[in-house]
């Protein structure tokens, strides 16, 4: 179990859908690991998602240009010294990697997944009330009822076509992430505020507290300073307070 907590808020859109992705990437690998009926059901409600969202917008083109923007910042650290060169060349690598790879996608990502008759028939039933029953579609009962191998085998190759954009969203936050260092901070009487220094390519707010705390922190941030509250609450059924004890945390501003 990890001892530390972090608490992530996106500075921008494009931050934000990452991260959203990031999440069903990972929805869809925990419950394809695990492989009972009820843990494919979730998998393909998550390829189902990850679909939706990826049709809904240009999410190559969007991860390309950040892929390129990266590599770009990156590569103006070349022969820095107090930089581990070794570390970066292994990165600029990696990142000019992901862009060929999504560059040798033609048109968007996961469009071929629309010709799968068994998700089409999914998705049209996802808008029904309540989970999807038997009586709703007994091609899925069929298809569930399946040897698991088989199952499996369906899963990744529905998969499949998301498969670059998952490596290179994952690529695009671990480089966030370790942008920058933690900083010690105290939240006076469980608030804290700071100024953005709006000159920096400001990406992502990281908040690391112990993962033993009664405590949890709100973030709202906007284009020129960000406010932390941090609340607790021991009952879900009542509203929750702000904290009135100063709080020790960590705060990673991560730029790049």
């Amino acid at each position: 179990m990890n001892s530390h907590l972090v608490y992530e808020q996106p500075l921008n859109e494009k931050i934000r859908a990452f991260l959203r992705l990031e999440k069903l990437f990972q929805q869809y690998n925990f419950h394809l690991k695990h492989g009972s009926d009820w843990n494919n059901m979730v998998a393909v409600d998550s390829i189902i998602e990850i679909l939706a969202f990826t049709s809904r917008s240009d999410i190559k083109l969007e991860v390309l240009k950040e892929l390129k923007r990266q590599h770009a910042r990156l590569e103006s650290l070349v022969k820095r010294p107090q930089i581990d060169q070794q570390q970066l060349k292994s990165i600029l690598k990696n990142i000019h990697q992901r862009i060929g790879e999504l560059q040798a996608i033609s048109g968007y990502i996961g469009q071929e997944i629309k010709n799968v008759e068994l998700i089409t028939m999914i998705r049209q039933k996802s808008s029904v009330p309540g989970s999807i029953c038997d009586f709703d579609l007994p091609a899925l009962k069929h298809w569930l009822n399946q040897p698991k191998e088989q199952r499996h085998k369906h899963l990744q190759k529905w998969f499949r076509p998301f498969g670059h954009l998952d490596r290179a969203i994952q690529l695009i936050l671990d480089v966030i992430r370790h942008s920058t260092d933690n900083s010690d901070e105290v939240a006076a009487h469980g608030f804290f505020q700071q100024s953005i220094d709006t000159s920096l390519p400001m990406q992502l707010l990281r908040i690391t507290i112990p993962a033993h705390s009664h405590y949890y922190p709100e973030i709202s941030a906007g284009k020129h300073r960000f406010s932390i509250r941090f609340m607790q609450n021991n009952d879900p059924a009542l509203r929750p307070e702000q904290c009135k004890e100063d709080i020790k945390f960590q705060l990673q501003m991560c730029a790049i």
